[in-house]
């Protein structure tokens, strides 16, 4: 029998779908080592659609570790390999912006400082 994962009171994820072919990700709180895998299962299972876009927001995150920036590079990855954009949505978050350059991660990574507009489907 599969038992759900527990989930981590230090972060909260949501989804929404804007459009159809969109999905938007959106944490809050912190994003280590200890939360890092459920990001991980949740944008693998988003990718798993293939949706033409995947938007993660993370303008809320009060701390993003180097487990998170590594799920994210991850997540790219496989959206590449599915044909689906990625896009990291850091909003004036300073220290997401700042782990995101100290780990070069934002040289591989598109990011945005708000998010797009559903376009139509």
């Amino acid at each position: 029998m599969n038992l759900p994962r527990p989930r981590h009171p230090n972060l909260r994820l949501r989804t929404a779908w804007p459009a159809p072919h969109a999905v938007l990700v959106t944490a809050r709180g912190d994003l280590d080592s200890a939360t890092a895998g459920d990001l991980a299962a949740l944008l693998s299972d988003r990718l798993w659609a293939t949706p033409e876009r995947l938007v993660v927001d993370l303008s809320e995150v009060d701390f993003l570790g180097v487990a998170g920036v590594r799920v994210l590079l991850h997540a790219a990855l496989q959206a590449d390999q599915a044909g689906t954009e990625l896009l990291v949505v850091t909003g004036t978050n300073p220290m997401v912006r700042r782990a995101l350059q100290v780990t070069g991660a934002d040289r591989r990574l598109a990011l945005a400082d708000q998010r797009p507009a559903p376009a139509p489907a």
